[in-house]
């Protein structure tokens, strides 16, 4: 890795933090770059406008979550064991990285009813991960373990919508047990998936 790549990286890991908590409309050039150290300049060459940053920081969570949620999941058992395993890495990856939790449910948040560029990269990555859950019961309908029948996209929803309630319950309202809920919640809607 080269000292430029070095360095965006260093700014694009405390800009994701910062904006989990703040949200990306909050990121500002001058902040940042007091926290990393660096000149308002020598940040704002790395990026060239606000916009640019918000979108690079989209891009660092995308891939943040794809290295630390779904790859571990990924080597799990194809099928159930898999779609269990993308809950607890995404547990463990948006309670441990982030003050604010997971960056994307933030931003999700912060730009439903907010038009423009940045919503739209925001968008096309909660669609991709959407789909992710999609292929996840696609394969365990394949693997003979969810009915044949099932709603792929009636499963995402579900799934995800859990996933943003665990975000409104443990962050927002503090409930100490939302964590346990959550599982359950998703242990439930895979035995009304079985096959």
């Amino acid at each position: 890795m080269t000292k430029g790549n070095e360095t965006r990286e260093v700014i694009l890991k405390a800009a994701l933090d910062f904006s989990s908590k703040l949200g990306l409309e909050s990121l500002s050039i001058g902040e940042l770059a007091k926290k990393v150290g660096m000149s308002k300049s020598g940040l704002f060459g790395h990026f060239n406008s606000k916009e640019k940053l918000q979108k690079m920081v989209l891009d660092y969570a995308a891939k943040n979550y794809t290295e630390n949620v779904f790859l571990p999941a990924f080597k799990k058992e194809r099928g159930i064991e898999r779609i269990l395993a993308i809950v607890e890495s995404w547990h463990k990856w948006s309670g441990k990285n982030f003050t604010g939790g997971c960056p994307l449910v933030a931003a999700a948040f912060e730009y439903d009813d907010r038009p423009g560029p940045v919503r739209d990269h925001l968008q096309h990555h909660q669609g991709n991960m959407i789909k992710s859950f999609e292929r996840s019961a696609q394969i365990a309908i394949d693997e003979g373990q969810f009915k044949k029948d099932l709603d792929c996209r009636e499963f995402a929803y579900e799934f995800y919508s859990f996933m943003l309630g665990y975000h409104l319950f443990s962050r927002l309202l503090r409930d100490e047990k939302a964590k346990e809920r959550h599982y359950q919640s998703v242990e439930k809607l895979i035995e009304r998936s079985r096959a």
